[in-house]
């Protein structure tokens, strides 16, 4: 499908002293698409399905088939849905029928008591005291995995950040390796992400009630999915059983219990909502930083010379973090230029007023945080890759930089993402220094998260000393 895409190339430009990289991205359509335009081109790729006005105007209002469609693309507009005026919106029921075949009735699709006790149950496996023991896990993973990457050939490093983040995921969740079930869960979280966890016209238009050949394809695919869950989970006890919490297994049956010794469904489910949004956001976004700075190498080198004489192994790696703040400012400049969660949606549950705009009971709305990310009004050079933009105490104004979503329902392990896309790449650049084997372009391609277009290949070269 990216041939249809019209690519902009890539270009460089001086901003004072400094050569900035802007990444190439999918042609925009244009200002007069309609509603339904715009769900067609979600399904190919959500950086190119909104018109350049939003950058303008703070909402947009179209029809699909009838039904208002309004897209919220305004810092203003975004606090309002997710956070001031929350009650009067809920999640998109085609989020629901998307993504329960992967996280069931988990956290990321639940609404009100439901989310609610959800919510409170997990929160202890998300606390700042829990980041040393997460540092700790995090620093021993990328020291089994880093310092055997290939530098006789090509590596296909979203590859490599995909196989890194499932040991992580696996360590810090289960208190495993992931040998025994890594191959399996990659290849089903791979293929819901490019088949049916695409959405479809129909997913936003059709009722719940009105089944399509999709929904029965993710029926079978959920029953498969389950069972690898459950084997999974099956296996964790076999693990020495201790008084304290080991993992986030262990907080989560905590918090859940167990129903006759197995796993009860809410624990299947947040299970899986873990693996797939911890292992996707950070391996997604671990990717994108690292191809950021093979297109920058000054910074690649700043930051190596930040890292040069950080002691990042296992027992360290947790007093390390506040040391790493150029490192830092790399991940949330890649996250503000490809943030995982490139949009989210909601519905409007009752007739409400959004920033002087009529919105109807039922109307979809759709909130790009991509297109907050890069608005000319609300960033300087919003297309480069700049990571100054968030050093010497600069930060961005509220509701502009979204990252990991906002409000009630802002991303529980945001904090662990982060603890654990710095501590890699930082491990990453103290190892090696590394480049693209080609300048061919790489579009992100925006689906339910911001994966690479294409597999890129990186060569690593040692550094002189690894520290």
């Amino acid at each position: 499908m990216f041939h249809r895409l019209a690519v902009h190339s890539i270009s460089r430009y001086f901003a004072g002293m400094a050569v900035l990289f802007s990444p190439p991205m999918p042609q925009l359509p244009p200002d007069d698409i309609t509603g339904l335009g715009v769900l067609f081109r979600l399904k190919q790729n959500g950086f190119g399905a909104f018109p350049a006005r939003c950058f303008h105007e703070p909402v947009l209002s179209l029809r699909a088939l009838g039904r208002p469609l309004v897209v919220a693309a305004g810092p203003e507009a975004i606090k309002a849905v997710l956070s001031t005026d929350a009650p009067s919106f809920q999640r998109l029921r085609m989020g629901r029928r998307v993504l329960s075949p992967i996280v069931g009735e988990g956290i990321l699709v639940s609404e009100g008591a439901v989310w609610r006790r959800q919510r409170k149950a997990m929160a202890p496996a998300f606390t700042p005291r829990t980041v040393p023991t997460l540092a700790r896990h995090i620093a021993a993973c990328a020291d089994m995995t880093l310092p055997r990457v290939s530098m006789e050939k090509p590596v296909d490093v979203f590859s490599l950040t995909q196989t890194l983040a499932l040991d992580i995921a696996a360590v810090t969740m289960f208190s495993m390796t992931s040998e025994t079930f890594g191959t399996q869960l990659r290849t089903m979280v791979t293929s819901f992400m490019s088949g049916i966890g695409q959405p479809r016209p129909a997913d936003f238009l059709l009722p719940p009630s009105v089944p399509t050949l999709t929904d029965w394809r993710r029926k079978r695919f959920r029953r498969r999915w389950v069972a690898l869950i459950e084997a999974i989970i099956a296996e964790r006890p076999k693990i020495g059983a201790q008084d304290d919490a080991r993992d986030l297994f262990d907080l989560l049956m905590q918090a859940f219990g167990e129903e006759d010794g197995i796993a009860g469904q809410a624990v299947v489910d947040e299970v899986a909502t873990m693996i797939v949004a911890g292992h996707e956001t950070t391996a997604t976004a671990l990717f994108w930083a690292v191809w950021l700075l093979a297109n920058a190498p000054d910074w690649q080198d700043t930051i190596a010379e930040e890292v040069h004489s950080i002691d990042l192994s296992s027992d360290h790696a947790a007093a390390a973090l506040p040391k790493l703040t150029v490192t830092t400012a790399v991940v949330r400049e890649a996250l503000r230029l490809f943030p995982p969660a490139f949009m989210t949606g909601r519905e409007a549950v009752s007739d409400v007023e959004l920033c002087g705009r009529s919105i109807p009971s039922g109307a979809m709305m759709l909130l790009p945080f991509w297109m907050l990310h890069r608005n000319p009004e609300l960033w300087e050079n919003p297309a480069a890759f700049d990571p100054g933009r968030f050093l010497n105490g600069k930060e961005p104004e509220r509701f502009t930089f979204l990252p990991f979503g906002a409000g009630p329902h802002v991303c529980i392990g945001a904090q662990l993402a982060m603890t654990e896309a710095v501590l890699v790449l930082a491990r990453l650049v103290q190892l090696y220094r590394f480049t693209a084997v080609d300048d061919e372009p790489v579009l992100p391609v925006g689906v339910l998260s911001t994966r690479p277009s294409r597999s890129v290949p990186f060569r690593f070269f040692p550094r002189r000393s690894n520290g």
